[in-house]
């Protein structure tokens, strides 16, 4: 028997990972939101060089760790080839506290790109050199 699929069903099906819960935050564990703001989709790549399962957060062990954090956005330009642009960047804390939480935001302007990382209280912690960006990444 052939089933039929409705494009509207087949869009459901296809988003539901994107609405997945979030897994318990393990508190041994530093957590790490990745926040994007309108106009900007920013995720999560790599932790310590490995890719992550899940593109909105990080979870990582106490101490040392680099984050590799993806962010795509529309530059505003009026041809299709020069509108969107992606962008790489490397973050590195020397000191994630277990159990604590932790946020990543970005901030685009033209071809650059600054990522910061913040306490759970809003403390700004670090800040990324400017990246320039491209549409090839």
């Amino acid at each position: 028997m052939l089933w039929k699929v409705s494009i509207s069903t087949a869009l459901l099906i296809a988003c539901s990972a994107c609405a997945a819960p979030l897994p318990e935050h393990d508190a041994d564990m530093a957590w790490i939101d990745v926040q994007s703001q309108a106009g900007h989709q920013l995720s999560a790549q790599r932790t310590d060089g490995a890719k992550v399962n899940d593109a909105r957060y990080f979870q990582v062990s106490p101490g040392m760790h680099q984050l590799q954090i993806r962010l795509t956005y529309d530059r505003g330009s009026n041809t299709l080839d020069d509108s969107q642009r992606r962008c790489r960047v490397n973050i590195a804390y020397p000191d994630f506290q277990a159990g604590q939480r932790y946020s990543i935001r970005a901030l685009a302007k033209g071809w650059t790109v600054r990522v910061w990382l913040y306490s759970s209280d809003g403390q700004r912690l670090i800040e990324s050199k400017p990246v320039r960006c491209g549409s090839q990444y």
